[in-house]
């Protein structure tokens, strides 16, 4: 398989950071709903992504078609290449907003997998003709302070000698 891009099974596309990603979800369950399909799609995008316009389109289009089989993840880590997401443009209240848009709205602690799981199980099990979207609250680095703290983390670099000190805090902080 030299000189192929790799493929992962259930991973279609990556949208980068253009805000194309919610849009083509929206396609693919319109396209499954068009085939009786009783499967999910799953749509993982960023905070930064909600400044572009055509996400908020897909947003609407989602709602209008009432595309119950689509579950929206945003990761909201206020990072973008650019700075602060929030410095970009104002996005809150996000919950009210999507549920304006007519979706099924969830918020969590992003770093937090169990309520992230609960989440997903309460978006599956929905039973209401809407899309769903869990609104994550991240950290970006979670558990190492002087990561999490490090300005314009968005493309984070870590030396060596920081991943073993990194890897060291992770560890303290196990169960043995």
């Amino acid at each position: 398989m030299s000189g192929m891009a790799a493929y992962t099974p259930g991973m279609e596309i990556t949208g980068g950071s253009l805000g194309h990603g919610l849009g083509i979800a929206v396609g693919f369950c319109l396209g499954l709903k068009r085939k009786s399909s009783k499967n999910f799609v799953y749509n993982l995008f960023s905070d930064g992504e909600l400044n572009e316009g055509s996400t908020w389109e897909a947003a609407m289009a989602a709602s209008h078609w009432k595309l119950d089989n689509l579950v929206a993840i945003v990761d909201v880590n206020d990072q973008q290449a650019d700075g602060p997401s929030s410095a970009m443009s104002s996005r809150e209240p996000l919950h009210d907003r999507f549920t304006a848009f007519g979706w099924h709205v969830e918020r969590v602690d992003g770093n937090d997998i169990d309520a992230v799981v609960k989440a997903f199980d309460a978006a599956r099990n929905l039973g209401e003709p809407k899309p769903r979207i869990i609104i994550c609250d991240t950290k970006m680095a979670k558990g190492v302070k002087f990561l999490e703290e490090r300005e314009m983390n968005h493309f984070l670099r870590v030396d060596a000698d920081e991943w073993q000190k990194a890897l060291e805090i992770l560890d303290q902080g196990k169960p043995a």
